[in-house]
């Protein structure tokens, strides 16, 4: 049921950030005072949304911190990993020129 939740607000974070719902929402509250309708409605759905919009947001935002971490801690172990292998041919390096030099 996670990646369901995950999905939706992908999903949701996706069409927020774009183009078209900047746009939609200026000709939406554009059409909602031109017709001069209920401020106040207006006001309150705003607000609503506004909620509700932030806490999905945010909600993406930790999803993509926890996925971060997750990569930067894959990252450190390949890294030891290379470092311990970089320690390991050097050692053998060291060996063969100690075999070489006593020749």
């Amino acid at each position: 049921m996670k990646i369901g939740k995950f999905k939706l607000i992908d999903s949701i974070s996706s069409i927020v950030g774009s183009w078209w719902f900047l746009i939609f929402h200026i000709i939406w509250f554009g059409g909602w005072l031109f017709f001069k309708l209920d401020i106040n409605l207006l006001i309150m759905v705003v607000s609503l949304e506004a909620i509700i919009l932030m806490i999905l947001l945010l909600m993406d935002q930790n999803r993509q911190v926890t996925r971060d971490d997750l990569r930067d801690e894959e990252d450190l172990q390949v890294d030891l990993k290379a470092v311990r292998l970089g320690e390991e041919i050097l050692k053998e390096v060291r060996e063969i020129k100690d075999k070489v030099s006593k020749l």
